[in-house]
C-alpha cells in the first residue's frame, strides 16, 4: 500500500506508536505527581492525627489527676462526716 507520495504507511504507524508511547509518558508522570500529592497530604493527615493524640492524652492525665483530687476530697468529707457522728452519739 503506499499514500500520494509514494511512501508505503509504515510513517503513520509510527506516528501512532510515538502517540501512544508519548501518552503512556504523559499518564506516568501524571500518575507520580499525583502519588506524590496524596503521599503528602497522608503526611499532613498523619500529623495531625498525632497531635490529636497528643491532646488526647493530656486531656485523659488532667482528667485522672482531677478524679484523684475529688476522691481525695471525698474521702475528707467522709472522714469529718463519720467524726461527727462519732461525737454527736458519744454525748449525753
Amino acid at each position: 500500500m503506499s499514500d500520494g507520495n509514494g511512501q508505503n504507511g509504515s510513517n503513520g504507524t509510527r506516528a501512532r506508536w510515538a502517540g501512544v508511547l508519548i501518552t503512556v509518558i504523559l499518564a506516568a508522570g501524571a500518575m507520580t505527581v499525583q502519588w506524590g500529592v496524596v503521599t503528602t497530604k497522608l503526611q499532613q493527615v498523619e500529623k495531625r492525627l498525632d497531635e490529636f493524640i497528643g491532646e488526647a492524652r493530656s486531656i485523659r492525665a488532667d482528667y485522672q489527676a482531677m478524679e484523684r483530687r475529688v476522691s481525695y476530697l471525698e474521702g475528707k468529707v467522709a472522714g469529718l462526716s463519720a467524726a461527727a457522728e462519732a461525737g454527736k452519739v458519744g454525748r449525753p
